[in-house]
């Protein structure tokens, strides 16, 4: 009591947060507790917590008392311009109350008149809103000068910040935006005067990565077939190098950048070595690369280069199979390719997931040791290892170079579509409530940020460019829970069904229920809960 009474001296209410420890005791904790168990308190100690603040054990949250006290001290309050001697989010917690000031607790009201809020001024209050115009200028303004420092946008990280404005993080925000498809025309053309790789539809480490080569070739074109000479970044020229070997499947822009920088087609053959014949020496490794870096910077091979060079010789000695493996691995590469066969025979595909279990054999484990040895081949600018084309000849897209879960889901739209089922990417069937329905719905936005190849097999199921325009745009978000909701209070008068009703097919009991405990976690009603309201009413 003593430290409520130090607390209400210093603040003028004991709406104490859970957490506070003022003067190192947990008063926040000792009042919880008491209102947890109010009703089985002695008389005596509520009259004296009453008799210090009132509102001690208030029906409505302490933080409402909090920001009410907090409010109290702003002055005279002006609703009908939007609280202009408030903070911005007093402002808007100050409008909200005014808002739903009808619902509110009726003390919780006479608390609000004593600011200056009645039922009159509630009804003309404003909110305080942002000038979103003026704030997208200024981040604007930031980027352009960013640019001009930098040359580009792509440096910009999230937690980028320029002249103490958020520049990484409002930005992130747009690329979500452009990745969505929901960012506005006039926003797209702003960014692309700026940068027209501000969002690339690659991933942001591949353009950093070329511009720091840009820069590194500081106007002059490069020199593949001498290894990158005159550069004197290691990291840059091997970079060069992994695009080099796999020139082929990068991106046509990606492709037009690189030769902007004197990196052709035909260039990049300079330094791709071919694969080897069958019962040949030695592919071309991670070591010889590091001669040809080393060679260019004029700098000698580190000691693990060298060591790799004498384990490479060694194993040259070794009788290889016509699959590049020992010989004591062969049967068992035999093995898990039969078993992959026998997969894509009956699945059509190699998408399997990692867990997969074919006949006894895991086969998923064993195709994702094999996807990750040749990625790593394909960083160390290795060509692709021989045994890999057997892969290939039974799932060219066996380990495509985008997410494996969308090549599943496409694998899922070609069954369905091959069962006879119903589809039509325009008319939003399947509907994007089933799982199928949503990928084809991100599909179609994200069409023109696609890969090359993932367009070719999305235009072989009858998802094309033309379709994906012409798709309309995606309907409120739970639309169809809400036409269940109307029929139930329609047919029953209410919206309380039990927790497992199922109207038509559709889990309403389960869905209201969590509506609810959405709701409770809300200050004000979201358009969905709102129009539950309505339904109810």
């Amino acid at each position: 009591m003593a430290h409520a009474h130090l607390y209400h001296q210093r603040h003028g209410h004991l709406a104490v947060p859970k957490e506070d420890v003022p003067n190192g005791y947990p008063l926040g904790q000792w009042i919880a507790n008491l209102r947890t168990s109010h009703t089985r308190m002695p008389a005596h100690q509520a009259a004296a917590l009453h008799g210090i603040y009132p509102w001690w054990n208030a029906p409505w949250s302490t933080l409402w008392q909090r920001t009410w006290h907090h409010a109290r001290t702003h002055g005279p309050l002006d609703p009908a311009r939007g609280f202009p001697t408030a903070s911005y989010s007093l402002g808007e917690w100050l409008y909200l109350q005014c808002t739903r000031y009808p619902a509110l607790h009726p003390e919780q009201q006479r608390l609000l008149t004593q600011i200056g809020i009645d039922t009159h001024t509630a009804a003309t209050a404003r909110p305080r809103r942002r000038n979103l115009k003026a704030g997208a200028e200024e981040a604007l303004a930031h980027a352009r000068t960013w640019a001009a420092q930098h040359g580009h946008l792509a440096g910009v990280s999230t937690t980028t910040m320029h002249c103490g404005y958020p520049l990484g993080h409002w930005l992130a925000g747009r690329r979500s935006q452009q990745g969505r498809g929901v960012l506005s025309p006039e926003r797209q053309h702003a960014l692309s005067d700026i940068d027209p790789w501000w969002c690339p539809p690659w991933h942001l480490k591949w353009q950093r990565s070329y511009y720091r080569a840009r820069d590194a070739a500081d106007g002059q074109l490069l020199r593949p077939h001498t290894g990158f000479s005159g550069l004197n970044d290691s990291l840059t020229a091997r970079w060069l190098l992994r695009q080099c070997s796999t020139y082929a499947q990068l991106a046509p822009e990606q492709r037009q950048l690189l030769t902007d920088i004197g990196i052709t087609t035909e260039t990049a053959r300079t330094v791709q070595a071919p694969p080897p014949a069958a019962g040949s020496a030695k592919p071309t490794t991670h070591s010889a690369l590091e001669s040809v870096v080393s060679a260019a910077l004029g700098t000698p091979p580190t000691r693990p280069a060298r060591t790799q060079r004498v384990r490479q010789a060694a194993k040259l000695a070794t009788p290889r199979s016509r699959l590049g493996h020992r010989p004591d691995l062969v049967p068992g590469f035999e093995r898990a390719l039969e078993h992959a066969r026998a997969y894509a025979a009956k699945h059509g595909h190699l998408a399997a997931p990692r867990d997969t279990v074919h006949d006894g054999h895991p086969l998923g484990a064993w195709l994702f040791s094999q996807r990750n040895r040749a990625k790593q081949r394909a960083r160390d600018c290795l060509p692709p290892s021989p045994h890999l084309h057997e892969l290939a000849a039974i799932d060219p897209w066996w380990n495509p170079p985008w997410d494996l879960h969308w090549q599943r889901n496409y694998y899922r739209t070609r069954d369905h579509i091959a069962a006879g089922e119903p589809f039509d990417p325009v008319a939003r069937i399947p509907a994007p409530s089933i799982v199928l329905g949503t990928w084809i719905t991100r599909a179609c936005l994200q069409y023109h940020q696609l890969h090359p190849d993932q367009q070719h097999l999305l235009d072989a199921i009858g998802i094309t460019a033309q379709t994906a325009e012409q798709r309309p745009p995606s309907p409120r978000p739970h639309a169809e829970a809400l036409t269940h909701a109307r029929t139930w209070a329609s047919e029953h008068g209410h919206l309380c069904p039990p927790i497992k009703t199922v109207h038509n097919g559709f889990p309403l009991g389960e869905w209201l229920n969590r509506q609810r405990e959405l709701a409770k976690k809300r200050s004000s009603p979201s358009p969905t809960q709102q129009a539950l309201v309505d339904c109810r009413s």
